[in-house]
């Protein structure tokens, strides 16, 4: 066997050589994208930056949106410059105490308080679950210590 074509050799100068123009031309072309997306008062975004860089490369190609994401230092560019933050959580901590539940009448709109439920994220929906067996639980346990305390 030719030790040239051995399958454990990774070694691909010519190839290493053709990533690094392309992660140079990606950076280069991406910034000059955001540059001319600030410039223009736009959005910095990738699908933004994507279109731009094909309006500004001479050969029409441009760079894929994903590309932004996967070249470190135009990330690092992006991140820079973007308004992009992370979504915060919108779910409001869930208190239920016994008065709650006391408040409770058997003849209530079941239909109000389903729409009530709908509104909630499934998060609040599993706080308001649990919380609820808690109480369940308390008050069996207060229940059987009376019943036990009855039988005396």
């Amino acid at each position: 066997m030719n030790p040239e074509f051995e399958s454990n050799t990774n070694k691909k100068p010519w190839l290493e050589n053709n990533n690094e123009e392309a992660k140079k031309r990606i950076y280069r072309l991406g910034k000059k994208a955001v540059d001319s997306l600030i410039k223009d008062s736009m959005p910095i975004s990738y699908r933004n930056i994507a279109a731009r860089s094909k309006q500004l490369d001479i050969s029409g190609q441009g760079i894929h949106p994903n590309s932004v994401k996967n070249n470190e230092e135009l990330y690092a560019y992006y991140q820079k410059y973007s308004n992009f933050k992370a979504a915060k959580s919108k779910t409001k901590k869930i208190r239920i105490s016994e008065t709650d539940y006391t408040h409770i009448k058997i003849d209530r709109d079941v239909q109000r308080v389903k729409g009530r439920y709908m509104k909630m994220s499934k998060l609040e929906l599993v706080e308001l679950l649990i919380q609820a067996e808690q109480y369940i639980a308390e008050q069996n346990k207060i229940w059987i210590k009376t019943q036990f305390e009855s039988f005396k």
